[in-house]
């Protein structure tokens, strides 16, 4: 197994976030219609493309992620899988056992909802799962919802409390 060293995972998402602006900058429209998410991916990874390196190509559709960043022989920096919905938990199933079984650096799953103002990602690790709001008109501000540990997280869609939306300055206490 090959040990992941932590910067490599940070700048591996930061490149993850720059693609996922370009793609918001240049190719909204496509959330809204009827597109395929092999679409999206492809527009995704024209943007990965050139936030790495020569040894590492980005190619979609490929031993069941919608995309991977990898060498084409071992070592996979990054495993994207898509959705234009909530994940399901076969979905969530199937990015956890890539991770495992491809010993893929970072593990990523993103929900495009299209009637919302966030992207919904799911970080994959060996012991637990990480969701993460993604909020892309502002300035893509990320809020880290909860980590839920793999023995826990059964469900097959998250349940957030519902919180009234503050109209006025006024607090109960």
């Amino acid at each position: 197994m090959r040990k992941v060293e932590r910067g490599e995972n940070i700048d591996t998402y930061a490149s993850f976030k720059k693609a996922l602006k370009l793609l918001f900058r240049y190719d909204r429209d496509l959330f809204s219609k009827k597109t395929r998410k092999e679409t999206l991916a492809s527009r995704m990874a024209i943007y990965l493309t050139t936030f790495f390196g020569k040894e590492w190509f980005v190619d979609v559709a490929v031993d069941g992620a919608d995309l991977l960043v990898w060498d084409r022989k071992d070592k996979i920096a990054l495993a994207l899988f898509l959705s234009k919905d909530y994940i399901s938990a076969l979905g969530k199933e199937k990015a956890r056992s890539f991770h495992e079984e491809r010993n893929s650096a970072l593990t990523l799953a993103f929900s495009l909802l299209s009637e919302k103002d966030y992207i919904l990602i799911y970080r994959f690790e060996t012991e637990f799962v990480d969701y993460m709001h993604l909020f892309f008109d502002a300035g893509f501000e990320e809020k880290v919802l909860k980590r839920c540990l793999i023995k826990d997280d059964k469900d097959d869609a998250l349940l957030f409390r519902v919180r009234k939306r503050k109209t006025d300055s006024h607090h109960d206490d």
